[in-house]
């Protein structure tokens, strides 16, 4: 049942985490963030690198190749079938430079502010289904929490968080403990912040099996595409 585990990994795409169907709209901070993002938004190439205790992968992405993302260490074709097949999954959902104010941003769901200061402004929201790529992982968005901190000089998040408050098991004889994807935000060279480091933990269990996963993604060396 790892792959569930997986599946929920993949709720780093939410930023990765329009208005929900239920709840408080989104704030006007958000919007505007929200906004100036997909105003500002532009193509990159960029190198990518994921490490896990299974995975030590390093690979650059570019909208203009076939393929977009290519695998620069260790050599393809050391990869087994499994991990082959991995990469390549993990190929087909990268689109582009992940925006921190991306537009699933705006699908979140009862934003409420939960701390201020002169220079920051931090949110806690629900993520909804509409915000989650993964099919696998959609039926469970209600079970997640989540934050965000805005940079008020710049109408821009500069961090958010994904988190599972409490337990549970989404399938008989599996249990899912923790949850916790936290993500930093850079800044791309238009100006807009993307989500530069990206630390996930994963515990749990499955058919008696512990589940115990943790990866570091990491963006950078942005350039504009050709």
């Amino acid at each position: 049942m790892r792959s569930l585990a997986s599946a929920l990994l993949l709720c780093v795409a939410i930023a990765a985490t329009a208005a929900a169907q239920t709840g408080s709209a989104p704030p006007p901070a958000l919007l505007q963030a929200v906004s100036a993002t997909t105003a500002a938004s532009a193509d990159y190439a960029f190198d990518f690198e994921l490490s896990s205790g299974e995975r030590q992968w390093r690979a650059r992405f570019d909208p203009s190749a076939t393929p977009r993302l290519r695998l620069t260490s260790p050599a393809p074709q050391s990869l087994n079938n499994d991990e082959r097949q991995a990469f390549e999954r993990m190929a087909a959902r990268m689109e582009g430079v992940p925006w921190c104010a991306s537009e699933r941003m705006s699908q979140a769901a009862n934003v409420r502010l939960i701390a201020e200061n002169t220079e920051t402004a931090t949110y806690a929201f629900q993520p909804t289904a509409e915000m989650i790529r993964s099919e696998q992982a959609r039926p469970f968005a209600s079970r997640f929490r989540g934050e965000f901190t805005i940079v008020k000089a710049d109408a821009d998040i500069s961090r958010f968080r994904i988190f599972l408050p409490r337990a549970f098991s989404p399938a008989p004889l599996v249990t899912i403990e923790r949850f916790d994807v936290r993500v930093s935000c850079a800044a791309a060279p238009n100006g807009r912040q993307y989500a530069a480091e990206t630390i996930s933990d994963v515990r749990g269990s499955a058919f008696g099996s512990a589940i115990n996963e943790q990866s570091v993604q990491r963006a950078h060396n942005l350039n504009a595409a050709p």
